[in-house]
């Protein structure tokens, strides 16, 4: 951690930055107890492990995915619980799970929608077209969305309870993320799941230094760029934008901007930041509260704050998290161990029989429906066509044997008599194909709809489909979350009653 004194960097020694570690927890753990009290929410003791100072944290976050959207976002939240209770267990210290409300996240159609069984459903807002976060969104526009996704196929007891936290925070006045914490503690309340929304300006305070280093040509954007290239040429994948700022700007309830340099100075849109040429460090501490990290700083931000062992990541966040290890080390924040989240797919018995039945599993990747309707097409040609197919090549075989042994001017007339036969039988395929396609239509259509419930598009079923529609062939919500949560496997696979579960869990430092 450093002090910013003008453009120059002055080290922290060691005891100050264990005082400095002690004061940030006491600051996070206060804006926490203030944001519960903010929407009249106990927590039941929960923060009490957070204040111990021997005890250590694991973070995941997400975007405001409208009612939890895909199935994904809550498997990252069990997976953090779980890996929370693995680690207190081996270590006999205390393990606090967190979730990161991405409430300053500003593409709101990224989070607008949610599936239900059969429609996807989608929230209008007037804001909507805005670069304003989306945590400040009204509510307008979103109870007649959520009651129709609560009608199309998910249970009527845990679409109530989702209307009545909208319908409380409705009467409350609340914004988006005060709603969206309501959701939290619906789901994950009774669990050790704390909530922090890092939006808060006594929490930006205390980066003050971290996001002056951005006006002052120490950013991370070298840092970023000089790993990014060492992991491509280690063959890895990595695609996020490197800005030479990585903050964004935001007044009031006004949008937010991303900040770039401007000759000698810098811009947010037409707003001139720090036109009186202050000192950074001073200009950063009075202004923290309307600036925000962007996709890069911000886990520099949440380390800061939490000082994580470990953190959750999805697959695309595991590659920008990897970009960040030289910034890591020239901000001297120690970045945490990074832990891919638990890859889920809960089959009810009708998929696990029609899958069974076109030979299907997860080792053989995410066929699309076609292929799925193709396989069984194929099984079902009659028996005897492998050997129709082996005596006419033998006949074409011999056909140019014996046109050649006759007159060797004969062999085009043969080869193209070979091909004739081969339009013929590939067309008498095609026939016999569609009569079993015409014969079987509903079990196909059957079929279909299996495979679109495991993968579509090629995007497997956790990106697409939500957590309450998969739970319900579980027993609801509540029972695959305690199914998932109370899960101890150590191989590749698990089967628990009527899910499937396929983990891709890896730690990766």
């Amino acid at each position: 951690m450093d002090h910013l004194n003008g453009g120059g960097v002055e080290k922290i020694p060691l005891g100050e930055r264990i005082q400095s570690t002690a004061s940030m927890r006491a600051v996070v753990c206060d804006v926490i107890s203030e944001q519960y009290r903010e929407v009249g929410m106990s927590m039941n003791g929960r923060l009490e492990k957070l204040r111990d100072l021997e005890s250590s944290t694991v973070t995941t976050g997400h975007q405001l995915q409208l009612c939890g959207g895909p199935a994904f976002f809550h498997y990252k939240i069990i997976t953090t619980i779980r890996l929370a209770r693995k680690l207190e267990k081996e270590s006999g210290r205390g393990v606090v799970p967190i979730f990161w409300l991405a409430s300053e996240d500003h593409d709101f159609k990224e989070v607008s929608w949610v599936n239900g069984e059969s429609e996807k459903f989608v929230w209008s807002n007037p804001l909507e077209n805005s670069k304003l976060p989306v945590g400040k969104f009204s509510l307008e526009g979103i109870e007649e969305v959520v009651k129709d996704w609560g009608a199309n196929g998910v249970d009527l007891m845990e679409s109530e309870a989702v209307m009545l936290e909208l319908q409380k925070a409705k009467e409350n006045g609340e914004k988006y993320v005060h709603l969206f914490r309501r959701w939290l503690e619906l789901w994950y309340g009774d669990t050790e799941l704390l909530v922090l929304d890092a939006s808060h300006p006594k929490l930006k305070s205390t980066a003050a230094a971290l996001f002056a280093h951005e006006f002052t040509g120490s950013g991370i954007a070298n840092a970023v760029l000089k790993t990014t290239e060492e992991l491509k040429l280690r063959g890895f994948k990595v695609g996020t934008h490197i800005r030479d700022v990585n903050l964004f700007f935001q007044t009031g309830d006004g949008e937010r901007v991303g900040i770039v340099k401007n000759g000698d100075g810098f811009l947010a849109g037409n707003t001139v930041i720090n036109s009186e040429g202050e000192d950074w460090g001073a200009w950063c501490k009075k202004n923290a509260e309307f600036l925000s990290p962007g996709v890069l700083l911000r886990p520099l931000y949440q380390e800061l704050l939490l000082s994580n062992s470990h953190v959750v990541l999805g697959p695309g966040e595991l590659g920008y998290w990897k970009q960040l290890e030289g910034a890591f080390q020239i901000r001297e924040i120690v970045m945490p161990v990074l832990h891919l989240r638990d890859h889920v797919l809960v089959l009810s018995e009708e998929l696990l029989s029609n899958a069974a039945q076109v030979g299907w599993s997860i080792e053989k990747g995410w066929w699309g429906e076609e292929e799925w309707k193709k396989v069984w097409v194929e099984g079902k040609m009659p028996s005897g066509i492998a050997d129709l197919e082996e005596k006419l090549s033998d006949f074409k075989r011999l056909s140019v044997e014996v046109a050649v042994g006759t007159d060797s001017t004969l062999e085009g007339a043969a080869l193209a008599s070979g091909a004739t036969m081969d339009k013929a039988i590939g067309n008498l395929l095609k026939k016999i194909g569609k009569a079993i396609k015409r014969k079987n239509e509903q079990f196909l259509n059957d079929l279909s709809s299996s495979a679109l419930k495991i993968s579509s598009k090629g995007s497997p079923q956790d990106r697409y489909m939500n957590f309450h529609i998969l739970s319900r062939d579980v027993g609801g919500f509540f029972k695959l979350r305690n199914l998932l949560l109370e899960l101890d496997y150590s191989g590749d696979k698990a089967v628990c009653e009527l899910m499937h579960v396929v983990s891709s869990v890896n730690e990766n430092k």
